[in-house]
């Protein structure tokens, strides 16, 4: 039995599934955009099954990504650059 929940919110969401292959590796990404998480972005690589909570500020942080999402760093930093692209 339940004694308390913390939350119980529905929420609406973007979500956008995009492969490509890089010159490491092939990718295969979900991107969740919700209003939840302070305009961040959830990112799941569906390959490794990790996923993260991105943001501008977190592209810019060295190794975090990679970190994060499960690959070594050459992976981490070609899929930083498509997320670039797409995160604001």
């Amino acid at each position: 039995m339940i004694d308390m929940y913390l939350y119980d919110d529905d929420e609406s969401a973007q979500v956008q599934f995009v492969g490509f292959v890089g010159e490491h590796s092939r990718y295969d990404l979900m991107l969740v955009q919700t209003n939840r998480h302070f305009g961040k972005t959830i990112v799941l690589n569906m390959q490794t099954n990790q996923f993260g909570i991105i943001g501008t500020d977190d592209l810019e942080e060295e190794g975090y990504i990679a970190h994060i999402l499960g690959v070594n760093e050459d992976e981490g930093n070609e899929i930083s650059e498509y997320l670039n692209e797409v995160i604001q």
